[in-house]
């Protein structure tokens, strides 16, 4: 006689269910938590487009790490063409002055070549300017290596010409020197080789 697999797993996941504690946050214990202003402040500059004000909310390391790792991606291209258009992105003529950009100056050209791009134009930016919206979801907090991390997920909205647009996201923050940083290298992940 044969047992479905299923038959064996249910009451094992409803024994998970029934041990596992969720406890709800709401929404005054998250806007309350010294990170969301960060979260908040930096959602509202990339939404605008405000490169500069954006990049003074990031954590260091992980402007430092976007400028390297596209650099190797131009290095890596796969032809000359590629290379000049990753370049030209920039608003660079060539390698050379990609690699002279400092972490700033690169963020900034990075999210300037994005937003050309997609054509966004002034009015458009005033338009998710106005309509913008950001629901907290939730917060988590953890250390990693002697790391204090934040992590929050919120919905956000607005509407870009004749559309709306919502958008789950995560932002993880870091604590360096008392104060929160939005990382770009917490969600990535951390692999460790095994002790023998």
């Amino acid at each position: 006689m044969r047992f479905p697999l299923r038959a064996l797993l249910l009451p094992l996941l409803a024994f998970q269910a029934a041990t596992l504690s969720v406890s709800a946050q709401s929404n005054a214990q998250i806007e309350s938590h010294p990170a969301t202003q960060v979260v908040l402040s930096y959602l509202r500059y990339a939404m605008a487009q405000d490169w500069t004000k954006s990049v003074a909310l990031l954590e260091p390391e992980s402007v430092t790490d976007l400028r390297v790792r596209y650099l190797e991606r131009i290095k890596q291209a796969s032809t000359i063409d590629e290379e000049i258009a990753m370049v030209r992105k920039l608003n660079c003529n060539n390698l050379s002055e990609v690699e002279k950009l400092t972490d700033v100056d690169f963020y900034i050209a990075y999210h300037k070549g994005v937003q050309d791009r997609f054509e966004v134009t002034p009015e458009i930016l005033e338009q998710i300017r106005k309509t913008m919206g950001v629901k907290l979801l939730s917060l988590g907090e953890e250390t990693v290596e002697e790391k204090d991390y934040t992590h929050v997920l919120v919905r956000t909205k607005h509407q870009n010409r004749d559309r709306e647009v919502s958008s789950l996201d995560m932002i993880s923050l870091v604590k360096i020197d008392g104060k929160w940083k939005v990382t770009l290298l917490a969600q990535r992940p951390i692999v460790k080789k095994l002790e023998e």
